[in-house]
């Protein structure tokens, strides 16, 4: 059964849900989301895992944030939920920001990982940001949308996923948001790729935003360790939840060895 939780952290106040016992696992959500993007994949993720679904800083029901947040602090809230739950270790997963988030976590916190998937996060260069940035700013900087915006992005937008959408847009919030993105391009993902120290795998959509960087995580992580979902876009715990958790508990069994 699925609960819900608050934790005073030194990054505020941090909601959650968990379900499942056992070993922890940490689900990340994407920019503008909350945990509620995992709630297909939690009872799946159950039968195997203590599950916890985490909204990070500034989403959600979690704190807002106040200043800027760098993808170190981030990754900070995440040993600080630990700390608040009294978890040593835990598996961490996370798409698109929450794919940096990992990164970080296994750069700078390998000790508090047993394993790190990473999904669907970008490696852009600055040039890629700064090219892509007013198209950012635009995306971000009007919380609400509608279906054409979610009809490109899943397989199959339902009235129901557009209202979840929006409720956790509005909830983060303009500034949040870009802030985020701001988050994502300050950080150097590709050095971090390269200092990673945790056992770590990734997950990229066939119809996803990170696939032209396939070689350079396969590099990375090794080949094997590099997982594309046939039939899933950015976020693939939403266009195929099935699929998506079970690559994520294959990939931790396999990297965790």
């Amino acid at each position: 059964m699925k609960t819900q939780g608050f934790v005073d952290t030194r990054h505020g106040c941090i909601h959650y849900y968990e379900q499942g016992s056992g070993l922890p696992l940490i689900l990340l959500h994407s920019n503008g989301a909350s945990a509620h993007q995992y709630n297909d994949t939690l009872s799946e993720f159950a039968k195997t895992w203590r599950v916890i679904a985490m909204d990070m800083p500034g989403h959600g029901d979690s704190d807002p944030i106040t200043r800027h947040y760098s993808i170190e602090r981030y990754a900070d809230a995440v040993v600080a939920l630990m700390d608040a739950l009294k978890i040593d270790r835990a598996a961490v997963a996370g798409d698109s920001v929450g794919g940096s988030i990992c990164l970080a976590l296994s750069r700078d916190h390998a000790h508090r990982l047993t394993a790190s998937v990473i999904s669907e996060c970008p490696l852009r260069t600055t040039e890629d940001w700064l090219a892509t940035w007013p198209r950012i700013e635009a995306t971000y900087s009007e919380p609400t949308q509608g279906m054409g915006e979610l009809t490109p992005r899943f397989n199959n937008p339902t009235p129901s996923l557009l209202v979840r959408w929006n409720t956790d847009r509005n909830k983060a919030g303009a500034w949040a948001m870009v802030d985020v993105m701001r988050a994502m391009r300050e950080f150097d993902a590709l050095g971090a790729l390269a200092s990673l120290k945790a056992p770590s795998a990734v997950i990229l959509g066939a119809k996803g935003n990170a696939l032209g960087r396939r070689d350079q995580y396969e590099k990375a992580v090794g080949k094997n360790n590099v997982a594309v979902l046939n039939n899933c876009g950015h976020f693939p715990m939403i266009d195929d939840p099935a699929l998506f958790a079970a690559e994520v508990n294959r990939l931790i069994k396999q990297v965790a060895q």
